[in-house]
């Protein structure tokens, strides 16, 4: 377990600037992980950017995240053991989120697991971390009411949305991936709402808009002749998409909610709009985050109670060669003073009685002192072979 490590930046604990550099960078120039580490799987979401790995041995927290992450960019988080499990809990949990509880962070935290799978990173230690994680936040949505099912961060903004559109209101959404997708199902569920969907690629988008009763169009289409809107949202990885020209032949706008990592529509061409971006959305996540302050303690003891049982079945998982050594060495001692006297059979249960009482004690020590501890005293005992040292 000292060697799981999570190395990374979110929206919520670096900031939009320092999400979109890494992110950015993390696109065009992947980092040769292979080098640093047996194990790896990356998390890359509109709102994080982060890594798990298991690094090879001799190699520090430190060096692995200088040798990964450019001095140019934010320093961002690391951690290291139990607090890379922790945090990779709360995350998959939703408890790191900008929206606590919106449903697709435990789904897109699956989904990176199993991408990594496939690719062939994953090993032991990761799938044990992500096992563990996905378990812990499944306890947490089942006995935590955090948020009604289908929250998202556009979530957040939709409640202010809602005030600002007249009756009836035309809305667009640009960009029909994950978030746009649950963007889109939350403003169809609104009465009065005229939807347009709009997106590169036409297949999955006009099947959603046809699911949902809402109208397609072609993005270089909207570009050019979008038509008028009382509001907008936008859900995709274009830079700076939206500009002034396009906010010009909006007379009618009253709102945008900017869910594109990057930006997909800068601050200072909007003007006279109502611009939920991701800034604004976090503020209005702290202040939902505040008045979930109940709910998120019990959340938290739920990931502390977890990880503490997982602890210690990685610490029986780790001691479980040594306990086998032990009793191995037990039956044969037994062997060399009585076998030829007594039964095999009776030797070998008299190989695990003997073995008991020493087992419980080397679980307790590996329970609080870590797997090394164990090790250390079956040395000490002379119950540690050479060729296991």
């Amino acid at each position: 377990m000292e060697r799981l490590a999570l190395i990374g930046v979110s929206q919520r604990r670096g900031g939009v600037e320092a999400l979109t550099l890494w992110s950015t960078w993390w696109q065009n120039h992947a980092p040769a992980i292979s080098t640093l580490a047996e194990e790896w799987v990356p998390i890359l979401t509109c709102n994080r950017c982060e890594v798990v790995l298991a690094l090879k041995e001799g190699l520090s927290l430190e060096q692995v995240r200088q040798a990964l992450i450019p001095p140019q960019l934010p320093r961002g988080y690391a951690y290291l053991g139990e607090a890379a499990l922790e945090h990779l809990a709360r995350v998959a949990a939703s408890l790191d989120s900008v929206n606590p509880g919106e449903d697709q962070i435990m789904r897109q935290v699956r989904q990176a697991f199993e991408a990594a799978q496939n690719a062939g990173s994953v090993g032991p230690l990761t799938r044990f971390a992500f096992q563990n994680a996905l378990k812990v936040a499944r306890r947490v949505r089942r006995e935590v009411a955090l948020a009604p099912a289908n929250t998202s961060l556009f979530s957040l903004a939709r409640p202010a949305l809602e005030a600002l559109l007249p009756q009836p209101a035309r809305v667009a959404v640009v960009g029909t991936g994950e978030m746009g997708s649950l963007a889109a199902r939350s403003l169809a569920a609104l009465p009065g709402i005229e939807l347009w969907l709009v997106n590169r690629t036409p297949e999955k988008a006009q099947a959603l808009a046809g699911s949902l009763g809402a109208r397609f169009m072609p993005l270089h289409d909207f570009l050019k002749h979008p038509p008028q809107l009382d509001a907008l949202v936008t859900a995709t990885p274009v830079e700076g998409l939206l500009g002034t020209g396009f906010f010009q032949k909006q007379p009618w706008l009253k709102a945008a909610v900017d869910l594109g990592m990057p930006r997909n529509i800068a601050p200072e061409v909007v003007k006279g709009v109502v611009l939920f971006d991701l800034n604004l959305l976090e503020r209005l996540g702290q202040e939902r985050r505040a008045r979930l302050r109940a709910d998120l303690a019990q959340a938290e003891r739920i990931v502390a109670q977890e990880l503490e049982q997982v602890m210690v079945d990685w610490a029986e998982r780790a001691i479980a060669p040594a306990i086998t050594q032990m009793r191995q060495v037990y039956h044969r001692t037994l062997t060399e003073l009585v076998g030829e006297r007594v039964e095999p059979e009776l030797i070998e249960r008299l190989a695990h009685r003997f073995a008991h009482f020493p087992v419980k004690g080397l679980r307790g020590l590996a329970r609080r002192h870590g797997p090394e501890a164990a090790e250390a005293f079956l040395r000490e005992a002379g119950l540690w072979e050479v060729e296991h040292g």
